[in-house]
């Protein structure tokens, strides 16, 4: 990994613009551009998911940012990406790593979880299915919707505010 001279937001700014929530206390966070979809990416190396596109390229494509991850491809909606930027979300700190080598790293972390059964009980098992089927079976409301993008725009907005203070 690359250590990269950029300044990263203090928590959580960065992680919310771009979607993440770290419900899982990781301590790595990928980003990268997929074409498929032409759509943000965002990796703990435990789950990897379509993220905020606005956040990210408000990152990525900001002043204080773009001179320094330019020169690595980090996808496109024409190409799959080369390199990850990676963020050490404790140190608040980036890094620029071949893609191999950060979906290796990232999930690394996590441990083999091949190595430890788990175990669950039956009322948690219900618990979790009851709770799952609630999530399913709940459709947002255009209000809701409205709610979430406006929330995302003022995250996102965020983001900016503090890279510019940064100048």
């Amino acid at each position: 990994m690359t250590q990269l001279n950029i300044p990263v937001p203090p928590a959580p700014i960065l992680e919310q613009a771009v979607g993440y929530r770290n419900y899982r206390h990781a301590r790595f966070l990928a980003l990268w551009w997929e074409p498929c979809g032409d759509e943000a990416m965002v990796s703990d190396g435990l789950v990897t998911f379509t993220g905020l596109w606005t956040g990210y390229l408000a990152y990525v494509q900001h002043r204080t940012i773009h001179p320094q991850v330019a020169a690595y491809n980090l996808g496109s909606f024409e190409e799959p990406a080369e390199y990850h930027l990676v963020i050490d979300l404790d140190e608040r700190l980036a890094f620029i790593t071949p893609c191999r080598e950060a979906e290796s790293f990232l999930t690394s972390r996590w441990g083999n979880p091949q190595e430890k059964p788990v175990s669950i009980s039956s009322e948690e098992m219900e618990k979790w299915l009851a709770d799952l089927s609630e999530q399913l079976s709940h459709f947002p409301s255009m209000d809701e919707l409205l709610s979430q993008m406006a929330k995302d725009q003022t995250q996102v907005a965020t983001l900016q505010h503090w890279l510019d203070e940064q100048i």
